[in-house]
């Protein structure tokens, strides 16, 4: 026969704390936090960028060995890091990428509005923006999916063709350019 409460044995709610440095997550600290409840395990975001950086010289092996541009998309949603492929493809080095807005990254016309990329009207529109937030949020990869956005490039204005392929991976999104070409109606602009 049980004489304790249930309550007791199985909490209903949980506390969750970094698994790293013990912080809570999400939960202002409170009273109410101080007993019955199950604690729960995570990362904060300080201690993701600790761990991000110390991974980060493996991780970039690793996505080099992939053979084809991909970018690791951080949740706030800048970029944490790019392979060399992706580099190359847009013409930037490694530290031009890192901690950009992806719209920067691409040059998006709209990233040079007031606000900057993610903050105009257009941003809430925009496909590869909108992509990484679905993933992000639901967890579920997308494949080719096709995007044209406006470009800067020099004095001239591109629309672009883009096709992307995205994956969540823990706590970060990877992107991969699966084209990027001018679309038709471009030259001699």
């Amino acid at each position: 026969m049980v004489t304790a409460p249930l309550q007791q044995h199985y909490p209903t709610a949980r506390r969750p704390v970094c698994s790293w440095c013990g912080v809570g997550l999400g939960m202002s600290e409170s009273p109410a936090w101080q007993d019955g409840f199950e604690v729960t395990h995570g990362i904060c975001q300080p201690c993701t960028a600790r761990v991000m950086q110390e991974l980060k010289e493996p991780l970039l092996d690793y996505l080099d060995s992939l053979g084809m541009p991909v970018m690791v998309i951080q949740s706030d949603p800048a970029v944490f890091t790019a392979n060399k492929y992706a580099c190359t493809l847009l013409g930037k080095e490694r530290q031009e990428i890192e901690g950009s807005p992806g719209g920067d990254v691409l040059e998006c016309i709209h990233g040079f509005e007031p606000g900057g990329c993610g903050n105009t009207v257009h941003c809430k529109t925009c496909t590869i923006r909108n992509t990484i937030l679905n993933t992000f949020t639901t967890g579920r990869s997308c494949t080719a999916v096709p995007a044209y956005p406006d470009i800067q490039f020099f004095d001239k204005v591109k629309t672009m063709s883009i096709a992307i392929s995205t994956e969540r991976v823990g706590q970060v999104v990877f992107l991969r350019i699966d084209e990027f070409s001018d679309t038709p109606g471009n030259h001699g602009q």
